[in-house]
């Protein structure tokens, strides 16, 4: 009875001990709570090694889709944690173009669409960005029910005002698509296909 006394009075000693310090310990500001992100050339090497893996995986029929699933999430944590941490450096912007491009792998369209989001409102100049306001316009069209003709009409609109000099075909379907907005892509198809 009395090592258990004793053992409780030293728990309860610990406890009080450890609880006058300040808030800032409390939040892990004196680090021990924290972790310290890598540098952004360390997060390229990682992010290169994990995009490998996937190639790796991809091609070998016989891997477990949950490790598939596992790595997928590694990479688009530090893809994550590339282009947050370093929002200026060379990758930020193509790491969120590839988190949006893994979420729309992995069948998430709805993450997808949130990180291109951020790619167009956060990285105007970024070489790709055409691409990612066609796929928004296509999300919007496609995959949201209720289809959503004011999302699409944005994307296709600033796509067309953006890229003046786009490939013409590309500029064309885009203007196209701009003018049979009304009609689903299914009635938009079927049109297209009655005899003249």
């Amino acid at each position: 009875m009395i090592k258990y006394l004793l053992g409780i009075m030293t728990i309860a000693a610990l406890v009080l001990s450890c609880g006058g310090e300040d808030d800032a310990n409390a939040n892990g500001e004196d680090g021990f709570y924290s972790t310290e992100v890598p540098e952004a050339d360390v997060l390229r090497v990682g992010i290169k090694q994990l995009e490998d893996s996937l190639t790796k995986i991809s091609q070998d029929n016989g891997t477990d889709k949950k490790v598939t699933n596992l790595v997928q999430q590694a990479c688009i944590e530090k893809l994550k944690l590339m282009y947050r941490s370093y929002p200026k450096d060379k990758d930020a912007a193509l790491s969120l173009h590839k988190v949006s491009m893994m979420y729309s792998a992995m069948g998430v369209p709805d993450l997808s669409v949130k990180y291109a989001d951020s790619l167009i409102e956060n990285y105007p100049k970024y070489e790709q960005r055409w691409l990612v306001l066609q796929s928004n316009a296509m999300y919007y069209d496609m995959e949201v029910q209720p289809r959503d003709k004011e999302k699409m009409r944005y994307y296709l609109e600033k796509l067309i005002n953006e890229y003046p000099n786009l490939d013409p075909e590309i500029l064309d379907q885009s203007k196209s698509r701009l003018e049979t907005i009304d009609l689903t892509f299914e009635e938009l198809i079927k049109q297209q296909n009655q005899p003249s």
